[in-house]
């Protein structure tokens, strides 16, 4: 049986558009503890990443106009850094060679989420820094994987209508 070059080369083509980008792993969870230090409660976020990390909190009164100006700046960055960290090439990939799976994935997936973004920032920050870093790479995502598949579809369907 002779292989044809042709599938060959596409074979190689859809293997450097899955595997040739990074790509990012599961989401992140922060847990906040408190532990006794000294017979002194002192509070913990527990960030979960790739390793974890313990981050001191220290609580100091936020006034609701202080907060709002923190959410606003933190969700305003949080879309700027997920617009700019998405793997389009991959979702786009997979919304065009797996139509229905593709898109199905990219509101389950979540990427790990910057940690090094968040650094020095106070807790209420990194709060809605999250938050808005994980909706905005949900509709993202889904959004490059249903280009994906609905190109993919039509071009599936063109290939068989000329065939």
């Amino acid at each position: 049986m002779k292989i044809n070059t042709h599938f060959i080369l596409f074979g190689l083509l859809i293997m450097l558009l899955i595997f040739g980008t990074q790509t990012s792993g599961l989401c992140q969870e922060t847990e906040r503890i408190t532990v006794d230090v000294n017979g002194q409660p002192k509070q913990y976020d527990v960030i979960e990443t790739k390793r974890y990390e313990i981050v001191a909190v220290d609580d100091s009164p936020i006034t609701p106009d202080a907060l709002t100006s923190v959410a606003e700046q933190a969700i305003t960055d949080a879309e700027k850094d997920a617009s700019r960290h998405l793997n389009r090439t991959f979702w786009f990939t997979a919304g065009f060679f797996f139509p229905g799976v593709g898109s199905a994935v990219s509101q389950f997936y979540q990427p790990f989420l910057p940690t090094a973004r968040v650094l020095g920032k106070s807790p209420e920050y990194i709060a809605f820094y999250y938050d808005a870093y994980k909706v905005k790479t949900k509709k993202l995502q889904f959004k490059w994987a249903l280009f994906g598949c609905l190109l993919g579809t039509s071009s599936i369907g063109a290939y068989l209508i000329l065939r």
